[in-house]
């Protein structure tokens, strides 16, 4: 369960999915650098679930966000990175 600092973040991004604007779960940035990463409640961007996990174009079933970059030209890793960061100099 995440805590209450991660949920007001979760709250305070788009709720639209950055590829379509369509409405959005939670994705987890799985890959930084070409190299696996622990999962981070803070480090993440809003998907559809289609370009999710549920979609033949999607970043789960592409492989990760490298391939996701290639596919759609969206860097979901500066994309959570930047977000973070704005949430963080917000607080």
């Amino acid at each position: 369960m995440p805590s209450a600092a991660v949920v007001r973040y979760w709250e305070w991004l788009p709720r639209a999915c950055v590829v379509c604007g369509g409405e959005a779960v939670i994705h987890h940035i799985m890959h930084v650098n070409f190299q696996r990463i622990s999962k981070d409640d803070m480090l993440v961007a809003p998907l559809c679930p289609s370009h999710h996990n549920m979609g033949d174009d999607s970043v789960h079933l592409l492989g990760g966000e490298r391939q996701f970059l290639a596919h759609h030209g969206i860097d979901l890793v500066q994309w959570a990175v930047l977000n973070r960061h704005n949430y963080e100099l917000r607080s």
